[in-house]
């Protein structure tokens, strides 16, 4: 993620034996250990409610440390009177990334470089490297101010002053977040937590009728989306990838505070 980042960010961003791998993604998963573990956690599904100024629930499954990832949507929010819906998936399978309205049943495939990810922590330190999203939020001036507990797991808690954003993170989860937009605030909570799960390729995977293209250049998060930068739920600046709550990567590979997850 990942409101999605997906929300708001909050609102609510970093997701191969040989997976055999095409413009489509992998047809097998590859759960060899990536160099960079987005996730602490190898295989999880957390299901997310929003609260405050929206509604409604995000489902983020993760396998192989964020190496695959899918983040599913459906919301309700609020923003300057207006009321809007996002119904969506995002998927990162193998080296290529999905994200699809649900509504229309229409997405976008785009290639998905996981050395990204690994350049972007090529000047990490080993310690940083074993808790990769604490390391994004500090390095993108967040600030350690407590704990949290969330499902009974105790959770470092950071504050992004100049995003309004607080996030609850447990081995790199997400499992509380929020943004403030003014007078309103977005809430993103973990209401379970497994894993426990048996993964496959088909999660990853969009649906077979669903109408999907290349992707054109996109600023911030599709229609629909509430913004975060500023004020724009959506854009996951300043998010790390996986988070959801970052528009990075998912793009993050986090569920959004919207971001997603998200």
């Amino acid at each position: 993620m990942p409101i999605r980042i997906s929300l708001p960010v909050m609102l609510a961003a970093v997701l191969l034996l040989s997976a055999c791998s095409s413009d489509q993604g992998g047809t097998e998963l590859d759960m060899t250990t990536p160099k960079i573990k987005i996730f602490n956690v190898k295989n999880a599904r957390i299901v997310y409610e929003y609260g405050g100024a929206a509604s409604g629930k995000k489902t983020h499954i993760i396998v192989n440390h964020g190496r695959y990832q899918s983040q599913l949507d459906k919301m309700t929010f609020s923003m300057q009177g207006s009321e809007q819906t996002v119904h969506q998936l995002d998927l990162i399978n193998d080296t290529t990334q999905y994200m699809i309205n649900l509504d229309t049943n229409e997405g976008t495939r785009s290639h998905y470089d996981i050395a990204r990810v690994e350049s972007m922590a090529a000047d990490f330190t080993e310690e940083e490297k074993n808790d990769f999203q604490a390391a994004f939020l500090l390095r993108s001036n967040a600030e350690k101010i407590g704990q949290d507990t969330v499902l009974g797991k105790i959770c470092d808690l950071y504050a992004l002053p100049m995003m309004g954003m607080r996030i609850s993170l447990w081995n790199g989860i997400t499992m509380r977040s929020s943004i403030s937009m003014g007078d309103q605030e977005l809430t993103m909570t973990a209401v379970e937590l497994e894993e426990d799960i048996e993964p496959s390729a088909d999660m990853f995977m969009p649906p077979k009728d669903a109408k999907i293209t290349e992707p054109q250049m996109m600023n911030g998060m599709p229609a629909g989306h509430p913004p975060i930068n500023e004020g724009d739920p959506h854009s996951g600046e300043g998010m790390s990838p996986g988070n959801p709550h970052s528009n990075e990567g998912m793009p993050a590979e986090h569920p959004p505070l919207g971001g997603s997850g998200n």
